[in-house]
């Protein structure tokens, strides 16, 4: 047998020497494997988009809706559901969501535009371990309400009612204050002045002079006291004892005996300057506000979008509206530069944006305010998501207990994605309950049935390559059999015949498939080209188009190499079969 390294080089030449050979063999090849390789990673980037809108090994279980008479009458999923599911083998985790069961109202501010938007039944709530996007969801994506000890939680006076807009803005950061002036000058200690309120004492006899910041006059008339509605920081003077405080809007006075003269300056601002004016007066104001119920200081309730709210604001939203385009780098960036207080924005819960909406609960609306945290896979598709103790206790505020303690879904994980077809068909048989909208399933099945279609044309493609190739060395082998029969005669034996022609086939697959992973490779470049530029920006549009795998590529170099071979087989069986003495005698 001949030498392995002899027959290498003898392979080399014969294919160099027949380049039009060569080159009529391998076009085929180089047309299927470009194919096979580029529809194998067009299908690949599809699946694995596909993944991220619908998790394959993730589902979202929920309960059939049923009315009766115009009445929801469906199976209600509760803890005990998330018991019984969470006791199935193949579930690895379950976590209820929960939607908020009232109308809300939003409002805030986007690089200085006015938002207004819908609120309820575009929010759900879910469990804050279930949100781990990156460090600073982990951090501040939590029921801060909870928190105990928190020293931020201080009395403070919230903004003034909106007659014109119960979802007032949320009010910026209060500014610096100034130095308080210093005691003496015969006006006695200063008086810290408040919002609504002022105090006056007086004593002595005498004339004296009286300062009020705000609408309305105090006057103390000897033993007695008076209370008024007003604002006003009066010190004067009256004949007797008696002292005198006014606190609100108006006038006061007092019964007793006694008489008091004098005169008073009064500095007044009107409310509604004073409204205007209004800066949230908590410590760390980037992250707390001022509760109008409560009024005490509270963190805002942290919230995450999902990046298909992102894209249908860019693409649905903004250009039509003439706003600005966000993404979830600039909602990052935003937040790292100007802090959590650049995507704050309020809630009012009660409140709606759509006109012709019912009288869903009696409770007095109220206003919450909330920031945007980041951009999280987690979030609700199409709205926000906060943490569920939230949800919880508004529902239980505005609906009652048991809105509170209904889930509107369950996100089960599985241990394998392989159990997704027993597992939903449990579902459904005993518990009444189904896997939602099974899109992903579907698109799972339309990409695997693109996918076979695809790989059926690669191999069409493929076998009449391998077609071609027979033919080409059938013609070869006739053209070369006064060499053939030489070969023989000299001492080749009928297996290192084989291996030649076997081996020149080979090389045509290698160097065939190298061309058509190039090829492939070019295509893909040209069309993410393409597509970037002309092609507009839509939810979930990947980078790019294919994913060249490395077992894509691997593959794609075998099945051209034993494709060819198999072309190949068949001609130089006949050669190594070929009599020398035949051979040589034949024209």
């Amino acid at each position: 047998m001949m030498p392995a390294k002899n027959l290498v080089r003898m392979v080399i030449a014969n294919t160099l020497r027949s380049p039009r050979h060569f080159i009529l063999s391998s076009f085929g090849i180089v047309i299927g494997i470009g194919a096979f390789v580029l529809f194998l990673a067009l299908t690949q980037r599809a699946g694995s988009v596909l993944e991220k809108v619908f998790p394959v090994d993730e589902v979202q279980v929920v309960a059939p809706r049923v009315s009766l008479l115009g009445k929801d009458t469906s199976k209600r999923l509760d803890m005990s559901t998330v018991k019984t599911i969470l006791a199935r083998p193949e579930v690895g985790s379950a976590v209820p969501r929960m939607n908020l069961a009232f109308p809300a109202a939003g409002r805030g501010s986007f690089e200085g535009t006015d938002l207004r938007f819908e609120v309820g039944g575009f929010a759900d709530g879910v469990d804050a371990s279930f949100v781990q996007d990156d460090e600073r969801i982990r951090d501040l994506f939590k029921d801060w309400d909870a928190e105990k000890g928190d020293p931020h939680r201080v009395a403070c006076i919230p903004p003034p009612p909106d007659p014109d807009d119960p979802v007032r803005h949320a009010p910026r950061a209060a500014k610096k204050p100034a130095a308080p002036p210093t005691s003496g000058g015969g006006w006695g200690d200063p008086v810290p002045a408040t919002s609504g309120s002022a105090v006056g004492v007086g004593s002595g006899v005498g004339s004296g002079s009286a300062v009020g910041v705000g609408s309305g006059s105090a006057a103390g008339i000897a033993s007695g006291s008076a209370v008024g509605v007003g604002s006003a920081v009066g010190v004067g003077s009256a004949v007797g004892s008696g002292s005198a405080v006014g606190v609100g809007s108006g006038s006061g006075s007092a019964v007793g005996s006694g008489s008091a003269s004098g005169s008073a300056t009064v500095i007044a601002q009107s409310a509604a300057a004073a409204a205007e004016e209004y800066r949230n007066p908590c410590p760390d104001p980037d992250r707390y506000y001022c509760d109008d119920t409560e009024r005490i200081c509270k963190h805002r309730v942290p919230v995450v979008l999902s990046s298909t709210v992102v894209e249908l604001y860019n693409n649905q939203f903004a250009k039509s509206h003439g706003m600005p385009m966000a993404d979830q780098n600039l909602v990052n960036f935003l937040i790292q530069s100007r802090g959590l207080s650049a995507m704050r924005f309020s809630i009012g819960l009660g409140n709606t944006t759509i006109a012709g909406t019912g009288n869903v609960t009696k409770k007095r609306p109220r206003r919450v305010e909330a920031v945007v945290v980041g951009v999280s896979s987690r979030a609700m598709q199409v709205g926000v998501t906060m943490p569920i103790q939230y949800i919880e206790r508004w529902n239980r505020e505005y609906m009652g207990e048991d809105a509170a303690s209904a889930y509107s879904s369950i996100i089960v994980k599985l241990k394998d994605r392989n159990k997704l077809a027993p597992f939903g068909q449990w579902l459904v048989e005993k518990q009444g309950l189904r896997i939602e909208d099974s899109l992903g399933e579907r698109f799972a099945t339309v990409i695997f049935v693109i996918r076979l279609l695809f790989l059926i044309i690669s191999v069409a493609i493929l076998v009449i390559a391998v077609i071609n190739i027979g033919h080409n060395f059938f013609i070869q082998v006739s053209e070369r059999r006064r060499e053939i029969g030489i070969m023989r005669a000299v001492g080749a034996t009928q297996t290192d015949v084989l291996m030649i022609v076997l081996g020149e086939a080979a090389v045509i697959g290698v160097v065939g498939g190298v061309l058509g992973i190039s090829l492939a490779k070019g295509i893909a470049m040209i069309w993410n080209a393409f597509a970037a530029a002309k092609i507009p920006k839509f939810p979930f549009k990947p980078e790019s188009w294919f994913d060249f795998q490395p077992w894509i590529w691997g593959s794609a170099l075998v099945f051209s190499t034993v494709f060819c071979i198999l072309g190949g087989y068949l001609p130089a069986r006949r050669a190594a079969k070929m009599e020398p003495a035949q051979a040589l005698a034949q024209n």
